[in-house]
């Protein structure tokens, strides 16, 4: 696995731990919370009931007993569970069979479900009076699992939209320090061969000039591409100079090095970074003669355009071109010198790169200045 991988992965999993964590405790604070309240209202209703026994036991006992039931039925039917007993005779009860209280405030589980009860005593009058509440929780735990699965929910979408957006970047990132290093290898490899064949020693005069020309080219090679790295880090960090740029000058350097390419430009100025528009344009140019027998490069008011005669690009490659996708060498053949570092100079100064490929037509590389269209 790349090592940029394994960093997403122990970024992600680290980010997921925190995001999960911290819902977690989220949920576990309200929760607690609700159930203080939901005990502190319980408590509230207890001790209504409580006064109400406590005012009716001195009326005559079989009204008291038909008043705490009419009361006991009514909370049942809300699910509250009520029990009344004075002097140890019991007024009321809706109390499941076999409960005893044994504490004043307690969550225990009857026949599977949560019940909160309540209990209280007090002798008032000389009469001893108990009054038992109880409670079901279902709907306030049933409140607290929905709004768990919410928040376990929002999580895992967050984290996989931080996720997803994470692992791009860091891709993106990566992908022109492999494309960079893939390029050092070659002239590297042409240093070091020469190199070695020279120090082989007893060789022609016309064999060492050979050698030490092919080791000056790798290293000018080896220049353009440490260039273009540093033109890339200028680009991410966002250090480009705009001004006008005179476009003779860039299109006279053109022709000087690829003197058999056609220049047109219906335009004088332009807009831009001249060093990073420059390396643009090389870079494309380049590109072209590398593809093609003709070349020509023309720039008007609505972009620049590259288009060689070369071998053409399939329909995939082309539209994975456009996309921004990652493509493999082969692919790209001689179309594909740095085509990530144009990319970013291109949406450095708001531009869009596209490539257009047919048998018919060509190859040509389109930078489209602003929102202009063709």
């Amino acid at each position: 696995m790349q090592l940029w991988k394994k960093n997403f992965l122990v970024s992600y999993l680290l980010f997921l731990v925190v995001i999960c964590s911290g819902l977690l405790l989220l949920d576990g604070y309200i929760s607690r919370d609700e159930t203080e309240q939901w005990i502190e209202h319980a408590r509230n209703n207890e001790s209504s009931l409580f006064y109400l026994a406590a005012g009716l036991k001195d009326e005559e006992f079989s009204r008291m007993s038909m008043n705490l039931e009419s009361i006991a039925g009514k909370y049942a039917e809300a699910g509250i569970l009520i029990r009344v007993r004075i002097n140890g005779y019991c007024v009321t009860d809706y109390t499941p069979e076999g409960l005893e209280a044994k504490k004043a405030v307690e969550i225990r589980k009857i026949q599977g479900k949560d019940y909160l009860i309540i209990w209280e005593e007090q002798t008032r009058d000389n009469d001893l009076i108990e009054v038992d509440y109880i409670e079901n929780l279902e709907e306030l735990y049933g409140q607290q699992t929905r709004r768990m699965w919410i928040f376990c929910g929002t999580a895992l979408g967050f984290a996989l939209v931080v996720g997803l957006f994470l692992y791009y970047t860091m891709r993106r990132i990566n992908r022109p320090v492999n494309q960079i290093a893939h390029e050092l290898r070659t002239p590297l490899t042409g240093i070091r061969g020469y190199a070695e064949y020279i120090m082989m020693g007893n060789l022609p005069e016309e064999d060492r000039f050979y050698a030490a020309q092919q080791i000056v080219e790798s290293a000018k090679n080896l220049q353009d591409i440490m260039e273009k790295l540093l033109i890339m880090g200028n680009v991410r960090e966002g250090s480009i100079q705009t001004k006008r740029i005179r476009l003779e000058k860039i299109l006279c350097g053109l022709k000087e090095r690829y003197p058999n390419i056609e220049t047109d430009s219906e335009i004088q100025f332009l807009t831009g970074d001249e060093a990073l528009v420059t390396c643009l344009l090389e870079n494309l140019t380049a590109n072209a003669v590398s593809a093609g027998q003709q070349v020509r490069v023309k720039i008007d008011g609505n972009g620049i355009r590259v288009w060689n005669d070369g071998e053409t690009l399939d329909v995939k490659t082309v539209r994975d071109l456009n996309k921004g996708k990652e493509i493999v060498e082969n692919r790209i053949g001689k179309h594909g010198y740095g085509i990530q570092v144009c990319r970013e100079i291109a949406r450095a100064h708001g531009w869009k790169l596209r490539y257009y490929s047919s048998e018919s037509e060509g190859t040509t590389a389109v930078c489209m200045f602003g929102t202009a269209l063709f």
